[in-house]
């Protein structure tokens, strides 16, 4: 199917951003569309941040950085902004984790958040809706 090594990774690039998307709106669209509780519940689980917001808008601005960074993420299209935005997200994530000592979650943020420190240099790879508006 693929002939040259450059083919291979930019499908991987492909099927990475994928996989991630589907990760990422797994997660935050129940919650962004479960309305004000949920996303108060995301604004105290991150309330150590202490920016003055109230929760319930912090958590809402959160879970819709997400969603939309994963958007933005799967189509490549301000793919460095996106990664750069979920980078930081996850690691508010990891920080909390760390915080209130829960080893799985903060593992499992820590690596999502290192995925995304990577693909900032890597970039979106060749099949990306990006790199297409370029060449017109």
């Amino acid at each position: 199917m693929f002939n040259t090594q450059d083919h291979r990774a930019n499908f991987g690039l492909l099927l990475m951003r994928l996989g991630l998307t589907t990760i990422l709106l797994i997660h935050s669209l129940p919650k962004l569309f479960d309305g004000s509780p949920a996303w108060t519940s995301v604004g105290t689980t991150l309330s150590f941040i202490n920016i003055g917001l109230p929760p319930v808008f912090f958590g809402f601005a959160m879970l819709l950085l997400e969603a939309l960074g994963a958007i933005s993420f799967v189509f490549g299209y301000f793919f460095r902004t996106a990664c750069s935005i979920l980078f930081i997200l996850f690691s508010l994530y990891f920080l909390n984790y760390f915080r209130i000592g829960y080893q799985t979650l903060m593992l499992w943020s820590f690596g999502l958040a290192a995925v995304f420190f990577g693909l900032i240099y890597v970039g979106p790879g060749r099949y990306a809706i990006a790199v297409k508006l370029e060449k017109k």
